[in-house]
């Protein structure tokens, strides 16, 4: 045999060992689906792994493998596999659209609606990646645009009940809430077992003071789904209303439980430090007084090994990758609420009775716009209860990249005496509150050695911002409070575009052009700023000590709901 002919036959065994391998890939991801499919991930990504090591860049093993590791958390990962699905086969639509999941999943919403639009570019009629480049619009603060991409998914596929309810959503973001109904009421008659159109219409409904319909709305989205976190806050704030405060409290501690406290623990990927840092603080604070059970000990050891471990690195990411030894170690305990301090409502009230009504609302009124602040709100007793509810509950569970660390009224941040506050704050000063009912609460603990929260204003009428941490905890008393600019926020600006720290510089030169002028109110233990919650705000520079007890924290209360302008 001469080499032309021995070159030609070696070829041809190579394409038949290779045509060999890539059957075998092909049995072997149609049995991995079926475990997929199956909820069986371990045994599917062990599948899919095989699949590569015959053929190491078939596309469909690697876009296979990246959603597996997406739905354990593994973004990176997922992102890197996508990726290199997407270099074998380019023309792939669904590994585009795939790819901008993993991507809005991290956070990183403008590249996944690019991802999205590139999916449209290969399949035009890609009605689900229509609707989802609506979310990512809608998640930037485009908010026509979302309502634009939703018409066009409408627009191929009249009965998508996902894109109805996403376009109320959208209509309600753009201050039209007659509009947001209509889509709601268009998802529920094509499914009217759809829970989250029943709950959105209900949080529409209560923006519009229809608290009856509200709470049915709430009621029907849980007999769907009766683990609907979402429906559960929206029923607690609907009875905290109606002044039921015991049932209000029952549902909004029901949706916290819900969100952490799950059969299974929540996957952990990447984490901010300072959070680290603060629940292993916490944890050994609740040993050290019997407050926690000793099964709970295995997790303090691992967060002092991860805390100790920050403390050698050199490294200044804010963020830390968890490999899956740390992953294990704290999956358990890190997301589940272990321990709530008790804060209950006091018979003779919860704000302090020397407070002078009319001098208060007065000097509220009296000034263009609406800032002041009221020092001593609490009395005592309510002051020290709720410290120690701070201290002492682990509902500590969104972290930040400027090192604070929040809870929220339907995440955690709730209590009898909470809620007593909030509604004696509405009745005591009925001139400042007027009708605007209570619509969101949350407490922020802060690092003593980084930053607080940047720019922004909220999506409410009226804004209450007090501080409880002791004075001897704040090493310069002269700043550590809020600083507050005296021109509001335009009507016209979502709250993406007033809200998002993404924005800041935008903010900032609106705020130039307009000649704002900042009010810097230093911080005090039991102070109160009160303030028309349009205005741009951010906590002043602080340094606190740096000990558990004398972390930096403030409790929001925010009521009504901010006015639109078309």
């Amino acid at each position: 045999m001469n080499r032309a002919e021995r070159r030609r036959q070696d070829k041809l065994g190579e394409k038949a060992i290779g045509s060999d391998r890539t059957r075998q890939a092909l049995a072997l991801l149609a049995e991995g689906a079926s475990h997929h499919q199956a909820g069986r991930l371990q045994q599917a990504e062990s599948i899919y792994r095989q699949a590569l090591d015959l053929h190491p860049d078939h596309p469909e093993a690697l876009h296979l493998l990246g959603l597996i590791t997406y739905r354990v958390g593994q973004l990176e990962k997922a992102e890197a596999l996508l990726c290199r699905a997407i270099r074998q086969d380019a023309k792939n639509p669904l590994y585009h659209f795939n790819l901008g999941v993993v991507l809005q999943k991290d956070g990183r919403t403008e590249e996944a609606a690019e991802s999205y639009r590139k999916a449209l570019s290969l399949n035009p009629n890609y009605v689900e990646a229509q609707n989802n480049l609506g979310n990512a619009l809608r998640d930037v603060g485009q908010v026509q645009e979302a309502i634009d991409a939703y018409r066009r998914a409408l627009a191929l596929k009249p009965h998508y009940v996902e894109a109805h309810n996403n376009l109320g959503v959208a209509f309600k973001e753009h201050g039209d809430l007659d509009r947001s109904l209509a889509s709601y009421e268009e998802a529920l008659r094509l499914n009217p077992n759809h829970a989250e159109a029943h709950c959105n219409k209900g949080i529409a409904c209560q923006e519009q003071g229809r608290i009856e319909e509200a709470m049915t709305a709430f009621q029907s989205a849980l007999h769907v789904r009766p683990d609907y976190a979402k429906a559960h806050h929206g029923l607690g704030l609907a009875y905290q209303w109606q002044q039921r405060f015991d049932l209000a409290f029952a549902a909004l501690r029901t949706s916290a439980d819900l969100q952490h406290n799950r059969d299974r623990p929540t996957p952990i990927a990447r984490v901010y430090r300072s959070r680290i840092k603060h629940d292993a603080e916490q944890i050994q604070y609740l040993f050290d007084r019997d407050l926690l059970a000793p099964e709970h000990a295995p997790y303090l050891a691992a967060l002092k090994s991860l805390n100790h471990r920050l403390d050698q690195e050199s490294d200044s990411a804010k963020q830390l990758s968890l490999d899956n030894q740390a992953r294990v170690a704290i999956a358990p305990s890190f997301n589940r609420i272990l321990h709530y301090g008790e804060s209950r409502a006091l018979a003779h009230g919860a704000l302090n009775p020397e407070l002078h009504v009319e001098e208060i609302e007065g000097r509220y009124l009296g000034r263009k716009p609406e800032i002041m602040f009221v020092d001593n709100l609490l009395r005592e007793e309510a002051l020290q209860s709720l410290a120690r509810f701070c201290l002492e509950s682990t509902i500590w569970k969104r972290d930040y990249e400027n090192g604070y660390i929040g809870a929220f009224l339907g995440e955690g941040f709730c209590s009898p005496l909470i809620l007593q506050i909030a509604e004696e704050l509405r009745l005591r000063f009925p001139r400042i509150f007027r009708d605007h009912r209570l619509k969101q609460a949350w407490a922020f603990k802060y690092d003593s050695a980084l930053t607080g929260l940047n720019i922004h204003a909220d999506a409410a009428a009226v804004n209450v911002n007090f501080w409880i941490t002791g004075d001897e905890a704040n090493l310069n008393p002269g700043s550590g409070g809020l600083v507050v600019w005296d021109k509001e926020a335009p009507k016209q600006w979502n709250f993406k575009a007033y809200n998002d720290v993404r924005n800041r510089g935008k903010i900032l030169e609106f705020l130039k052009d307009q000649n704002a002028k900042p009010v810097t109110i230093p911080y005090r233990e039991n102070r109160a700023v009160i303030f028309n919650s349009d205005l741009f705000h951010e906590t002043d520079r602080f340094r606190f000590k740096d000990e558990y007890e004398s972390r930096r924290v403030n409790v929001t209360l925010l009521y009504g709901n901010r006015l639109h302008e078309a």
